[in-house]
């Protein structure tokens, strides 16, 4: 059972001190060490991110439903727990986690299933490149951060409507507009 967080600093870069950094963790868990060290290899010079890893699935279930998780990379054959049935408990509980699942076979029932059932951003075949596996995380990475700032503005927009339809209803009237023929608004003169 090994855990490692592994964590990079912006080294290179000024940041103003009440500027801060939001890193987004990766969780990530293979039974071989050695795909572990290469994954780590991958993202050594990415600042934004805190690659945690695992060899243990169960530790891994742990570590994604009790930590601040924002994307797991599992992969697919492991003693004990395959990445599929890791990544299904693991959405039950936190449904917005991106996963990637790695695996050395290409079994299109697994996928499928995988991809329909429980929505896996994507399947990476061992070996893989280490630029298309690095893009693939950045890319997953900014999907999740517009999803949040998507259901963030939706709330915003939907409070504001809601306050206009409280104002409306007490002031009859207050927010409708009136337009001449080019458009303009038209504003009484009191």
């Amino acid at each position: 059972m090994l855990i490692r967080a592994v964590s990079w600093q912006y080294s290179n870069s000024v940041v103003n001190s009440s500027e801060e950094i939001m890193k987004q963790k990766i969780l990530a868990v293979d039974d071989e060490e050695k795909v572990l060290d290469s994954l780590k290899r991958v993202f050594l010079d990415e600042q934004r991110i805190t690659l945690i890893t695992t060899t243990d699935p169960q530790e891994a279930l742990q570590i994604a439903v009790t930590r601040d998780i924002d994307l797991i990379i599992a992969d697919q054959q492991m003693p004990g727990m395959t990445g599929i049935e890791l990544l299904e408990r693991v959405i039950q509980e936190k449904p917005d986690i991106i996963t990637i699942v790695l695996t050395g076979y290409s079994d299109v029932k697994v996928i499928l299933k995988a991809v329909n059932d429980i929505g896996v951003y994507k399947f990476i075949l061992k070996p893989w490149k280490n630029d298309d596996l690095y893009w693939t995380v950045v890319r997953a990475l900014e999907m999740k951060e517009l999803v949040e700032k998507n259901r963030h503005l939706n709330g915003e927009l939907k409070k504001r409507d809601a306050y206009l339809r409280e104002l409306e209803s007490r002031n009859p009237g207050i927010t409708k507009v009136i337009r001449d023929s080019s458009g303009a608004a038209i504003i009484d003169e009191i």
